[in-house]
């Protein structure tokens, strides 16, 4: 009984400790490229399934800007962005919402930064959709909304169908 005990015992204590790592949850301050790079690398957001890092072509350059995670929630992970500029890292944002799907980026554009999409599960089977647009100065949310069930089996659908006529090539 007392060996069952101290094994027990030994067990919550260990994984207590895991629990208590700071490094696998606190973001650190400032959040800048360099921080969050090297707080991953020492096992920050290690317990999140979503992916720590999300790369994307913002403003046509070539180069990708960088999302990078800084805290982890149940359907997603909250990011920042950073791009490169004459070897400096600088922050374009410290709160985009993302999860495992890519960033996506779209048409619309300010300034040479284009807007980009984020999605995320809904809870509910369908996804949250969240547009981002530069405002001057960084990326911040320009609209959400969610798609339903519904709507993603229809597009799956719609996706199957024959062309019609005048959209088949020869």
């Amino acid at each position: 009984m007392k060996v069952t005990l101290a094994s027990l015992l030994l067990i919550s204590l260990l994984c207590r400790a895991e629990e208590d790592n700071p490094d696998s949850w606190k973001h650190p301050e400032p959040i800048t490229h360099e921080s969050l790079t090297a707080w991953h690398a020492r096992g920050g957001l290690g317990k999140y399934h979503w992916p720590k890092e999300h790369k994307a072509d913002l403003n046509g350059d070539g180069k990708d800007e960088v999302f990078l995670g800084v805290s982890g929630f149940g359907r997603g992970m909250v990011y920042a962005l950073f791009t490169e500029q004459n070897g400096k890292w600088i922050s374009l944002s410290v709160e985009i919402v993302g999860s495992h799907h890519p960033f996506e980026v779209l048409q619309g554009e300010q300034n040479s930064w284009r807007n980009f999409r984020s999605l995320q599960p809904s809870g509910r089977g369908g996804l949250v959709e969240t547009i981002y647009s530069w405002n001057g100065s960084q990326y911040t949310e320009k609209s959400s909304r969610e798609i339903s069930v519904q709507e993603l089996e229809s597009d799956q659908v719609d996706s199957k169908a024959e062309p019609s006529d005048g959209e088949k090539t020869k």
